[in-house]
């Protein structure tokens, strides 16, 4: 995903190399206005002039920040899946044992998506919806990056034992999986209760991968 949104050109309505406070500020302002239109209206209709409406200003102030509409839902991807990135990292930042860290991820992973279910849904729908320029579906593009973190936790854990042994792919897939009803979830219904989801996933996370119930 990265070099798709480079290819988009996200930053190019950007003027000077450091985005002033007001810039950065109307940039925040844009991208939530466009999770809002586009679980609204949804990625195709989410056009500039809909995301404008939204943010309460014209849509040709739009193009000082963002190229295109493309640039601008991009952007709401890597923002929204970035955000949920850095919550996963502080939350096992000082934890050494894999099977704690395993834990603290789970169970930060599903409190993001709870917490910010809207978002969410708004990047999976664009990521569902948008294809790269030479036609691949956005969810297709792979991206080691985006999994390095819990490949990381999982290979530890798999060398220290603490795992059962199998192919990181297949831990790391199991893993993905059973992390993503979360999303699947909020995607079908933005109210959905994931009270339930989260009292759970972890001892099933753990079964998954042949860890100590906990």
């Amino acid at each position: 995903m990265r070099s798709e949104r480079t290819e988009a050109g996200t930053t190019a309505g950007l003027h000077g190399p450091a985005p002033s406070f007001i810039e950065t500020s109307r940039r925040a302002q844009l991208i939530q206005a466009a999770v809002v239109t586009v679980n609204e209206v949804g990625y195709h209709r989410a056009s500039l002039a809909e995301i404008a409406r939204r943010a309460h200003i014209v849509k040709s102030a739009v193009a000082y920040y963002f190229a295109s509409k493309e640039g601008l839902l991009l952007d709401v991807v890597q923002t929204v899946f970035g955000a949920l990135g850095e919550r996963v990292l502080a939350a096992v930042d000082g934890i050494a044992d894999p099977v704690a860290r395993l834990r603290a991820y789970a169970e930060a992973y599903v409190a993001h998506v709870d917490e910010e279910r809207h978002a969410i849904a708004a990047a999976v729908e664009i990521v569902v919806s948008h294809r790269t320029a030479d036609g691949t579906p956005l969810y297709l593009v792979e991206d080691e990056e985006e999994s390095a973190l819990l490949r990381s936790i999982l290979r530890e854990g798999i060398d220290q034992g603490a795992f059962a042994a199998m192919p990181l792919d297949v831990a790391t897939g199991l893993a993905e999986s059973m992390l993503d009803r979360a999303i699947t979830l909020v995607q079908r219904d933005p109210e959905a209760d994931l009270s339930t989801l989260r009292a759970h996933i972890v001892p099933f996370l753990f079964r998954a991968v042949g860890a100590p119930d906990g």
